[in-house]
């Protein structure tokens, strides 16, 4: 008897936490910043966002910080930064004079104080330049792929940096619209999807994709193309907290506030170099 009572003392309990207010009453406010700086390319794109509650939709602007100072300081410059809305351009936080641009092998430190009085700092040591050993010459590339007239080698081949063992591969369809126009002679033909008999069709909603590689070599990865047409792709060679935020976001979804690289916030200060090659994915089916 004393066994059932104590099982319905604990059934009670249960029911009356389970009963419990769950509002946002509860709710504890964070700050998370995206911070990414590119050898040789001028300082944009970071961001400074603040948490919303769970049981509230998800509203981006209502969660971008417009009012932080936001400084990076590196190579015996003190940048800084000024944020700048969607439609002027990249959304977030820039440095107005794009003359400068990111050196290879250099430290820089960041810094965002917010209205709050809450500091976030982190720092980043960027990788060196890499470089094209090979890529297929004729940018005009057919998927699926030619049967009759396949190139001797559909790799690429980057040169590797010392200390990196880990790249980064983004791929990006640059016109899901126009296809015929960049063609030889021009034509009105239109773009589309790549039919395949897997894979959810949300998956065409991002025109990019973007892979880790431990190497400096792969064959086209042609189940990473979406669309056919105008396409960019970019090697990253990623510093550690940079590839660490990219590696939580591609595998769990989330970021774990153990293996942030800042202090006093969610997030990441990262560099990286990147090389770039452009090509056209020539349709191949009807």
């Amino acid at each position: 008897m004393k066994i059932l009572w104590k099982l319905l003392l604990l059934v009670v309990i249960i029911a009356q936490y389970s009963c419990e207010d769950t509002s946002n009453s509860r709710y504890i406010e964070d700050y998370i910043v995206e911070a990414l700086i590119v050898v040789d390319e001028p300082i944009e794109g970071i961001t400074v966002m603040k948490s919303q509650p769970l049981d509230l939709p998800f509203n981006y602007d209502s969660a971008m910080v417009r009012d932080a100072v936001v400084r990076i300081e590196g190579d015996g410059h003190d940048f800084l930064l000024e944020y700048r809305n969607r439609e002027d351009g990249e959304i977030g936080y820039y440095f107005p004079d794009t003359t400068y641009k990111i050196k290879p092998e250099t430290e820089y430190r960041l810094e965002v104080t917010l209205s709050n009085g809450r500091f976030i700092s982190g720092k980043t040591f960027t990788p060196n330049r890499s470089s094209w050993v090979y890529y297929p010459e004729n940018k005009f590339i057919r998927f699926p792929i030619d049967s009759i007239n396949q190139p001797s080698n559909d790799s690429i081949v980057w040169t590797k940096v010392s200390g990196f063992e880990f790249y980064l591969i983004s791929i990006t369809n640059l016109d899901t619209l126009n296809y015929g126009i960049y063609l030889e002679p021009p034509t009105n033909e239109p773009n589309r999807r790549v039919y395949r008999p897997f894979g959810s069709p949300n998956a065409f909603r991002d025109v990019s994709t973007m892979f880790p590689l431990p190497t400096d070599r792969t064959p086209i990865v042609w189940n990473a193309f979406r669309w056919f047409g105008k396409h960019e792709l970019k090697v990253y060679v990623p510093d550690w907290n940079f590839l660490r935020w990219f590696l939580q976001a591609q595998t769990r979804g989330e970021a774990d506030p153990i293996l942030t690289s800042l202090e006093g916030g969610i997030g990441y200060f990262g560099s990286a170099s990147v090389i770039t090659y452009d090509f056209f994915l020539l349709k191949n089916q009807p």
